[in-house]
């Protein structure tokens, strides 16, 4: 007769059994990812504490450099230019003389005179002392309001100065984000700085479209043709038109354009105000009414703070920009010496 099933006394120890033999894997799995937790907390914390400018290598690749000209710049004043893309592609340091001021490009796509604030907190606190600051009044980011800004790439030390401010909760979902993906989202800067031979050449943004000589960003083209100037210029109208038709000085824009240059007064950073050219077309986007608020804002500014300003709006015609309001970079060479000139006529006693 054939054996009939097991007794049903010896199933507990069969499945102990199989709990001990699974056991161990549990254990290695668990204290596997504790480790992995661990080591991307201290790393986050030892960025964050040590070395922030990792964590924004559009601000700490410029900073690193700029550290470094200015040790080699004896007595030459560093005059450093905080704007958006416009002055991020039209002002090109690199291409002035190395007789005068050094001139140094900070801008960057997406800024606000909030973002303004906290790269200049980073540069005192990074231990570059600029002697002079050239500030662009860049319309749109005033009409917009610090409420519907994006602070790209903050880090904790930005967080005592944002606090104050209202910011879109993109901001800090986007620091999360960056935090946990770290590995990921800064793998070329980890090879770069642990093996750049191992990353191809057009992996390493840095070199490709930043020139460090002057901070101002590589891309720029020499030419367009008209009908993709069309497009691009349809796109800005579409970005910008509607906002400067109603445009008004938001409270939160003022009031960190007016701590900045509070922060420069009792710095004694001598200040220059700034607004970038910008085509007929996109000009009579403005109505008379946006005109006048606008002049009026930089015409208290200026009497406030004793502040010069470059108004640069009607240097070019509109085949000299890409869009109506970012130049090309033939022309961004012609704008740049000029507005070195005037910075420099400006500022004399």
């Amino acid at each position: 007769m054939p054996d009939g099933p097991p007794a049903i006394g010896t199933a507990p120890s069969l499945v102990a059994g199989r709990r001990r033999r699974t056991r161990p894997w549990r254990r290695i799995v668990t204290w596997g990812l504790l480790w992995i937790v661990a080591v991307q907390g201290f790393v986050v914390l030892y960025l964050e504490c040590f070395h922030s400018e990792f964590l924004d290598p559009k601000y700490g690749c410029r900073m690193l450099a700029l550290r470094e000209r200015c040790r080699e710049r004896s007595a030459r004043p560093l005059l450093v230019a905080l704007g958006s893309s416009r002055t991020e592609q039209g002002l090109r340091p690199s291409r002035l003389q190395s007789s005068g001021p050094m001139f140094y490009n900070l801008a960057r796509g997406g800024s606000s005179p909030l973002l303004y604030l906290v790269t200049l907190r980073r540069l005192l606190a990074d231990g570059v002392r600029p002697d002079g600051l050239l500030v662009e009044v860049f319309p749109p980011a005033l009409v917009e309001g610090e409420e519907s800004a994006v602070v790209y790439k903050p880090t904790l030390r930005d967080w005592p100065l944002l606090r104050r401010y209202p910011f879109q909760t993109r901001t800090w979902t986007a620091w999360l984000q960056d935090r946990l993906l770290l590995w990921y989202k800064y793998r070329s800067g980890f090879l770069a700085s642990l093996a750049p031979e191992l990353l191809p050449a057009q992996a390493r943004w840095g070199e490709h479209l930043w020139d460090y000589r002057g901070g101002e960003w590589r891309a720029v083209g020499d030419w367009i043709s008209p009908l993709e100037r069309r497009r691009l210029t349809d796109d800005a109208r579409r970005r910008y038109a509607r906002s400067l038709n109603h445009f008004r000085i938001d409270a939160d824009a003022d009031r960190a354009f007016r701590e900045l240059l509070e922060m420069c007064r009792a710095q004694g950073i001598a200040v220059v105000l700034f607004l970038m050219p910008e085509s007929d077309e996109f000009r009579a986007w403005y109505p008379p009414e946006a005109r006048r608020r606008l002049s009026s804002y930089l015409s208290d500014l200026q009497a406030e703070y004793n502040l010069p300003a470059v108004d640069a709006r009607d240097w070019f015609d509109k085949s000299d920009f890409s869009d109506g309001h970012h130049l090309l970079k033939r022309s961004a060479v012609t704008f740049t010496r000029r507005f070195a000139r005037e910075v420099v006529s400006l500022m004399e006693p």
